[in-house]
């Protein structure tokens, strides 16, 4: 972490998490919610992994490891990938990005030494080196207005630019790799930077209008637009299409790790169960709390939050296809506590694929 940029988050009232790794928050989390959802918030997303893939193989070797069709990217587009096991159950989900000389991958926050190591382990005689590129800066730009405060300080259009595709700009006297991610408040942007640029292109974002937001503000977003994050919906305990995966997988690509298992799920219609949302009453119930549908457990909590909208709490779960209505009622019960609520449609994607 550059100090001068960490310096300028603490001037900004920046609560740090107990590492001090990341902001937590800027003071009010429900204000720093409120803003991307009616305009725009900049953040800080150092934790995400930055992964360099180099080597003339580096397409190939990424096609047959991923659930995405990767093979064919030019320069500027990119796709979202997912990693399995062999039993077909989720390592992570990647965006990969595609250069003129090299593919970069970002992973889910903290999983980047966990990728890079599963990677290296599938490496032969392939011609790819793996790089750490997790001391670039790496910031967030979540809400409606992020288009708008992107053409005010970088010039251009990016309403448009599909999930993954990226464009390189200038922004504070420095290029920036600006990347279309996950519709957190309606619209995503990652600005990956060079080194030592991060307190600048803060400052630039902030200037254009951007209110800058925690972890925790982010953690409420997420949830209401009914994104999975890692170690809550990414993990072995589900495979790709009960975790709505479905825009990372190609049903057309050759073999991949976990590839027959995803098919077999697919082809023989076995999917069981379902990312979905609910909106409950009262405060966020615990990961792991018990829904119940009438007298049936459907499933359990994976997230949950107080609702960026101020009102109650919203909730992610992993839930029976059967009872997964938009409109049921569901009771939520965990040690000492329960509430209820119903389930929810997850929002509409934005341009193209939702991840």
């Amino acid at each position: 972490m550059d100090p001068s940029f960490r310096e300028k988050q603490l001037q900004d009232g920046a609560v740090l998490d107990p590492s001090g790794a990341t902001p937590l928050s800027f003071g009010d989390p429900a204000r720093e919610a409120a803003a991307a959802l009616e305009g725009c918030v900049a953040a800080d997303r150092s934790l995400l992994g930055r992964i360099r893939l180099l080597g003339r193989d580096r397409r190939d070797y990424l096609h047959r490891l991923s659930t995405g069709d990767v093979r064919n990217l030019r320069p500027g587009e990119g796709r979202l990938t997912a990693l399995l096991t062999p039993k077909g159950r989720i390592l992570d989900l990647l965006h990969a990005l595609a250069a003129e000389r090299a593919l970069l991958l970002v992973t889910s926050a903290g999983t980047g030494g966990k990728v890079r190591a599963w990677l290296d382990g599938f490496l032969f005689r392939e011609e790819v080196t793996l790089e750490d590129a997790g001391s670039l800066p790496c910031l967030g730009l979540y809400g409606p207005e992020s288009p708008g405060i992107l053409g005010r300080i970088a010039g251009g259009m990016w309403d448009d630019l599909p999930p993954a595709h990226h464009r390189i700009v200038g922004i504070a006297g420095a290029p920036v790799k600006v990347v279309r991610t996950h519709p957190i408040a309606g619209c995503g942007f990652l600005l990956l930077g060079e080194e030592g640029n991060a307190l600048p292109l803060w400052e630039e974002l902030l200037r254009g209008g951007a209110v800058p937001a925690g972890s925790e503000a982010l953690d409420r977003l997420r949830i209401a637009a009914g994104i999975p994050e890692a170690g809550k919906e990414l993990t072995e305990d589900y495979n790709p299409w009960e975790a709505g995966l479905d825009a990372a997988i190609s049903l057309t690509k050759g073999c991949y790790t976990g590839q027959e298992v995803v098919a077999r799920l697919h082809h023989y219609g076995k999917v069981q169960r379902r990312l979905a949302g609910m909106r409950l009453e009262g405060t966020p119930p615990p990961a792991g709390s018990a829904v119940s549908a009438g007298d049936e457990e459907i499933g359990s909590v994976t997230s949950a939050a107080f609702s960026p909208e101020g009102e109650g709490s919203a909730a992610l779960g992993i839930l029976a296809l059967r009872r997964a209505d938009a409109g049921t009622e569901v009771t939520v019960r965990w040690h000492g506590g329960e509430t209820r609520g119903r389930i929810i449609p997850l929002p509409a994607p934005g341009p193209g694929p939702l991840p």
